[in-house]
């Protein structure tokens, strides 16, 4: 067959009415999302992830699959962490608008006492956000860590993004928008698969 003008724009149009080429229906990556300072990493095979238990500022546990269905962010945070006082903002008022979405946030503080981590959010003014804790280092560790932990931290904030089935799918270091067009639809991808 021949590719004449006339083809190329049946196809946009096409295109255009909602019909995705086949190479994107089926893609199995992500789309890329990056900030000035790094890119999201992919990790493949995706490792699972529910059976990992949170606390919150409040002492109640509950498990990650708790939230199977969606796409979880989970973005580590701590008080001493100049960037994440950028961070929080944006996920504490995303926090509040993913009610209909497919995705949602959870927040864990890397603080050795829920009390500083609570005075820190009200400082901020982050009323109402909802976080969690880990302060025995047994969700989250550095690279120094003796003892292993479901995720690493190679930097402060750390996010990673659970699918939909409770796995893993990748990470990003450093302060991010994830209120962007390229956040959300990186943690939209993650709902489906």
């Amino acid at each position: 067959m021949t590719v004449t003008r006339r083809t190329l724009m049946l196809g946009s149009a096409v295109g255009a009415l909602g019909g995705l080429p086949p190479a994107e229906a089926a893609d199995p990556y992500p789309p890329p999302f990056s900030t000035p300072h790094a890119q999201f990493t992919v990790l493949d095979p995706r490792e699972e992830a529910g059976h990992i238990a949170l606390r919150d500022l409040g002492g109640r546990r509950r498990m990650l699959a708790a939230y199977r269905g969606k796409a979880v962010l989970l973005a580590f945070w701590a008080s001493w962490c100049p960037p994440c006082r950028r961070e929080l903002p944006i996920l504490h008022r995303l926090q509040a608008q993913v009610k209909s979405e497919p995705f949602v946030i959870v927040p864990v503080s890397l603080d050795r006492a829920a009390a500083t981590a609570a005075v820190f959010l009200q400082r901020l003014g982050l009323d109402g956000f909802t976080t969690f804790i880990d302060t025995e280092g047994e969700v989250a560790s550095g690279p120094k860590s003796k003892v292993p932990t479901p995720f690493s931290l190679y930097g402060m904030p750390m996010s990673y993004v659970i699918d939909a089935r409770g796995r893993s799918g990748g990470y990003l270091t450093g302060e991010a928008d994830w209120s962007a067009p390229d956040a959300l639809a990186l943690l939209r991808f993650y709902a489906r698969s």
